[in-house]
């Protein structure tokens, strides 16, 4: 491991001695400030004479010589070792500048440990590296000491790491999760709170901590939902701030448990229409196209498409849905009416049952449409072709399942309990526990 302190090159020596001395890096970088500006900070670093400025215990001025002869830095490169900034007061140009220099530093390092210390410089210079520090995740230093004015440090006296944990929380929390969360990527939300629980435990406090071990615990929760752990996942959410946050998903959640136990000819939980699971299966669709995964998307309401049919065949035709295509009545109808296996053959038989009634007549106004959407399921990687889903084909194919959902729950009279509920998006960052580590009140 290779150890770098960046520090930040100002009107005062000491501090940066001070840095040198306690981190014992094995390569020093100095962020200076350059020419055309005024009194550049790199003549410190580099100069002829003796430009470095000290103060003895008294007050008294001391001239030494650079800070590379001070240091005794042995083979010292300034065309590696001197980031100059012409301009020390224009924010945006030292980031930029020390953002680009910290990432070259990964290029010659392969394993690198990066400290900053951002004792000198101008306010500007300090603040872009500790902005910076922060992104990279590395380890951020104050020398703490005597001051004559509000200039410079007299007499250095000691060092002190700055806790940027709290930082890194609210950055989070305002930037990176906001965006996985809108997309419902929970398990790249979960790795990026465990990373930064991680790397900067030692700096929160224990409020914050239970806060952030708050979130954690609700992320796995809906990755089983979402990957249709239906129990499992109401099972876990009894021990988190979802059961308390989120009592409408949990009532969804309890109806959607409950309709597949009664489709599996088990009673019921709670009160349900027996539909609840083609619902939840819409609303998974729905999350796969905002994540951009369109093939998987569709693939799902295709499997809507078939669960609405077989459910219906099951509760309202009396037929076990998982032995509709081997009851031997149902196989003559089939030969008869030419109705073969799959999606369209559920939908086409109950045509002939039902004509223009029940979900029959519910799917005939737009099953022309649904089939030619259908078509570009079959053609893609998840069907039988090798052709992308396109987005459009995606939500108008959402949009048209969802309404044959609808209407047909309409027509049958269904009584709906608790609506669904889709997975919290963004809206997991308003509980109490994200709230603290934004800031806000406890």
């Amino acid at each position: 491991m290779t150890r770098v302190l960046l520090v930040t090159v100002g009107g005062s020596p000491d501090p940066i001695l001070e840095a040198v001395k306690i981190h014992k890096p094995d390569e020093l970088i100095f962020i200076c400030s350059a020419p055309p500006c005024d009194a550049p900070s790199v003549s410190q670093v580099i100069g002829k004479g003796e430009p470095c400025q000290h103060y003895g215990p008294n007050g008294e001025p001391q001239w030494r010589s650079n800070l590379v002869s001070q240091l005794d830095l042995v083979n010292f490169r300034p065309d590696l070792q001197i980031l100059e900034i012409p301009d020390p007061d224009d924010l945006v140009d030292c980031h930029r500048r020390i953002q680009s220099f910290c990432n070259v530093l990964k290029h010659r390092f392969i394993k690198l440990e990066l400290i900053g210390d951002y004792s000198g410089g101008t306010k500007t210079m300090s603040a872009a590296l500790t902005l910076v520090l922060v992104d990279q995740g590395a380890e951020i230093s104050l020398v703490s000491g005597k001051r004559r004015d509000l200039n410079r440090i007299i007499i250095s006296e000691g060092s002190r790491s700055i806790a940027v944990g709290p930082l890194k929380a609210s950055r989070l929390l305002k930037e990176q999760l906001p965006l996985l969360l809108q997309t419902h990527f929970y398990d790249r939300a979960l790795e990026a709170i465990t990373e930064l629980r991680s790397d900067h435990e030692k700096s929160l406090d224990q409020i914050q901590l239970k806060a952030i071990k708050q979130l954690e615990d609700c992320l796995p929760v809906l990755m089983l939902w979402d990957s249709f752990r239906w129990e499992e996942a109401l099972e876990q959410a009894k021990t988190t701030i979802l059961f308390i946050e989120f009592p409408a998903l949990i009532d969804w959640w309890q109806r959607v448990v409950s309709s597949r136990l009664w489709l599996d000819h088990q009673q019921p939980l709670v009160a349900v229409t027996g539909y609840e699971l083609v619902q939840d299966l819409l609303l998974n669709a729905q999350r796969r196209g905002c994540r951009g995964w369109y093939d998987d998307a569709v693939a799902r309401l295709y499997r809507t498409l078939e669960l609405l049919a077989q459910t219906y065949i099951q509760l309202e035709k009396g037929y076990d849905h998982q032995t509709f295509w081997d009851n031997e009545q149902i196989h003559r109808d089939c030969q008869q009416w030419n109705v073969k296996r799959g999606v369209g053959g559920l939908y086409w038989w109950l045509r002939h049952v039902e004509g223009d009634t029940g979900l029959a007549g519910a799917a005939s106004s737009q099953w022309h449409q649904i089939r030619d959407l259908l078509d570009a399921r079959n053609q893609s990687l998840l069907g039988h072709g090798l052709r992308p889903v396109a987005r459009n084909d995606w939500q108008s194919l959402q949009q048209r399942v969802s309404n044959l959902v609808s209407t047909a729950l309409t027509e049958l009279g269904c009584t709906q309990g608790a609506h669904p509920h889709q997975l919290p998006g963004i809206s997991l960052l308003e509980v109490p526990a994200a709230i603290i580590l934004l800031g806000g009140n406890q």
